[in-house]
């Protein structure tokens, strides 16, 4: 067995694999040519752990997968291209630039895979980084960040994995409830108006597409354990000059 090439090859087959979670979070690289995709790189990968189950994974055999690898990458290139080059694509990415709310939102559905409408406008919660290095940040910093915020905005996400939103389609990530092991959540207002609204359904996540999301929000202050490990309560005292600090900054504060 050639280590060298098989390194390459079980490389190649992960590429393929991180290549389909970015194709497959759009309908289009779920069906037609996406499908055969990934049906084919399931193949490969059978293919390639029979053959070194049975010390059959010679050179010959692990360079003749490798170049099959290599042709699926280059074939899923070719197809999140070709998805991000279609009409409604582009139509999507020009209404979330004008801020078009109401052609974005009849877009997005038909581009990204399991959005789910969110009715109404309800509460939203966005938590806050409350710790450095396994320690609470200085109060100072978390009120800082709490007025970006509200003075500019949630900032939006868009990566090219996560589901429901890429780099020319980014949302802002809240939660439909307060995560119960964040001491430090921003609840935004149910008066909120005009971006779309989607569920992701295999996470709960809520997207909300806009560049910055502007909304009134109200920090929650809230007694959690300091870690998943530990049941111990967080610091008192930080807690409450936490919320002095954020009340004197102008900052609705709730202890919740």
């Amino acid at each position: 067995m050639d280590e060298a090439v098989v390194g390459e090859l079980e490389a190649a087959i992960a590429d393929v694999g991180a290549l389909l979670v970015r194709v497959r979070k759009y309908r289009r690289g779920q069906t037609g040519a996406g499908a055969t995709l990934l049906d084919e790189a399931l193949a490969l990968g059978d293919r390639a752990r029979r053959l070194h189950r049975h010390e059959a994974l010679d050179a010959a055999a692990a360079r003749a997968l490798l170049a099959e690898a290599e042709a699926l990458f280059a074939r899923g290139r070719e197809l999140l291209a070709a998805v991000r080059a279609t009409p409604e694509y582009r139509a999507a990415v020009a209404a979330h630039a004008a801020g078009d709310a109401a052609a974005l939102a009849a877009a997005l559905p038909a581009i990204f895979v399991g959005l789910e409408a969110v009715g109404g406008r309800p509460d939203l919660f966005y938590p806050v980084a409350w710790q450095r290095r396994g320690k609470p940040r200085p109060v100072a910093d978390i009120v800082a960040e709490v007025q970006r915020c509200r003075d500019d905005g949630l900032p939006a996400e868009g990566d090219d994995v996560a589901p429901g939103t890429d780099p020319e389609l980014p949302a802002v990530v809240l939660q439909g409830e307060a995560p119960p092991d964040e001491p430090v959540v921003l609840r935004c207002s149910a008066a909120m108006r005009g971006q779309p609204i989607y569920r992701l359904a295999d996470t709960g996540e809520v997207l909300v597409y806009a560049p910055r999301l502007r909304a009134p929000f109200t920090v929650l202050l809230r007694d959690t354990s300091a870690g998943e490990d530990d049941d111990a309560p967080l610091d008192p005292a930080w807690r409450t000059a936490l919320g002095a600090a954020l009340a004197a900054a102008g900052v609705p504060v709730e202890d919740a």
